[in-house]
């Protein structure tokens, strides 16, 4: 578990996971803990119940190309790695690992 100083001199406890690293996306974020918290929190609401395979070809690049930058922004390497790999060609069989590993993300950011 980290202990991240916030700014209003609370301490935050960010527990570590294997699918979210805390250090690369607090560096993102000038080690700002409650924004940091702020954008997991967000990014949890807007994805739980995202359901890529049934948005069109527009929405979907769209969708995804928005969470690869949260994705790198918040240190979510293994889901980064495989939105841009959707991103460079569409091919449905990645889509189960990206529901998977997207379900670990908000599974972790829900035990924060």
């Amino acid at each position: 578990m980290s202990t991240i100083p916030s700014n209003n001199n609370l301490e935050i406890k960010l527990p570590q996971s294997s699918n979210i690293n805390t250090t690369i996306g607090l560096k993102h974020l000038n080690n700002n803990s409650s924004l940091y918290l702020k954008i997991l929190n967000s990014f949890k609401q807007r994805y739980t119940n995202i359901n890529i395979q049934t948005l069109n070809p527009e929405e979907r690049e769209r969708t995804l190309h928005t969470i690869k930058g949260l994705t790198a922004t918040l240190g979510m390497e293994s889901l980064l790695y495989t939105i841009q790999e959707l991103e460079k060609r569409f091919d449905e069989t990645l889509l189960p690992l990206f529901s998977q590993q997207l379900a670990l993300v908000l599974e972790d950011i829900q035990n924060i």
